[in-house]
């Protein structure tokens, strides 16, 4: 595990990830950390990448000083997943105690429990931060693949690697998320639809195929094109990112966790920034402007298609091809 009784020094470990008082035991936290620790870093990277980070942990590092900064960034990260994580994923637990006699709250003199808005915000905030944590894990993982060769072996990374839009940072390019990794893995739900339907649409049935066999493969992309295959999966970010979005603001209504939201400023409020759920209207304009930025992105695909790439892209049905120097096309009517 990433936390240990040796280090835990009165809670000290885990207080640069979650604000702890000294009094958190080890005891208290074993159980949630662990957990969570198998719920979600196994599943993400996968026993070996685990099984490394675990050797950093236990400072069994690389002899190679630069491997060592970056294997000390990759523990930090990860510890700050798994704190968070555990808080929120066992708040309810952490606040109760199991005794022969059922469960009980603690409750002291000096201090009482939490306001019901108070546990609210924290277990959103644990749940944002840690969320936040692994995605940014999975981020500095894949930046420094070399490094970190078992990561190559995990589902994570195999996934990322055939996915067009592969991190929350190319969806908040073309649309503001608030940096939530909630929103992203809602809008990653609708991802596969998109890219069969609306990239294919664009694209044409015989392109799609081919970008596709080279998603699968980069090694097989020609290195005599003008333009690289990471050029051309960037052209294909938007409308996968704007397609996802108008398919779930069409199909739910949403596009946070808790529903369309919009933000006001009410001068009366007890808060400067009040957000109520959207109207009819609203949702109607916010379609509106999604279908206008997919239709965008769409064009500017297709004209990236015809210039780099017009063998391939000229003979889909419904291209229009202009060469007419020899004059052999007429127009009847």
């Amino acid at each position: 595990m990433l936390f240990s009784q040796f280090k835990w020094n009165n809670a000290a470990e885990i207080s640069p990830y979650v604000p702890a008082s000294a009094s958190l035991s080890f005891q208290k936290m074993e159980h949630a950390l662990g957990s969570v620790e198998s719920l979600f870093l196994l599943n993400l990277l996968g026993s070996t990448m685990l099984a490394r980070l675990q050797r950093i942990y236990d400072e069994r590092m690389s002899s190679d000083t630069a491997t060592q900064e970056l294997e000390r960034q990759a523990l930090d990260i990860a510890k700050r997943a798994e704190a968070n994580l555990a808080f929120w994923w066992h708040f309810d637990s952490l606040n109760l105690r199991i005794t022969d006699q059922g469960f009980q709250r603690q409750q002291s003199d000096e201090w009482v429990p939490a306001y019901k808005y108070q546990e609210d915000r924290m277990r959103e905030n644990f749940h944002q931060q840690g969320l936040n944590a692994l995605d940014a894990l999975l981020d500095f993982l894949a930046d420094n693949v070399n490094k970190f060769p078992e990561f190559r072996r995990s589902d994570a990374y195999t996934r990322r690697q055939l996915s067009t839009v592969r991190n929350r940072a190319e969806v908040e390019q073309y649309l503001n998320i608030g940096h939530s990794t909630l929103v992203f893995l809602r809008l990653q739900g609708e991802f596969t639809m998109a890219a069969g339907a609306d990239l294919q649409a664009t694209m044409g049935a015989t392109t799609y195929n081919q970008y596709c066999a080279w998603l699968q493969a980069p090694d097989s992309y020609p290195d005599d094109f003008p333009v690289s295959f990471e050029q051309l999966r960037q052209k294909c970010v938007p409308v996968i990112v704007f397609a996802s979005a108008l398919r779930l603001v069409q199909r739910t209504g949403t596009l946070t966790d808790r529903g369309l939201y919009f933000e006001a400023v009410k001068a009366a409020a007890s808060v400067n920034h009040t957000k109520t759920p959207a109207n009819d209207k609203q949702i109607g304009d916010r379609l509106a402007t999604l279908k206008k930025d997919l239709l965008e992105s769409q064009s500017h695909l297709k004209s990236f298609l015809r210039t780099y790439y017009p063998d391939l892209f000229g003979d889909e049905p419904g291209n229009i091809v202009r060469d007419n120097d020899n004059h052999n096309a007429f127009f009847a009517i």
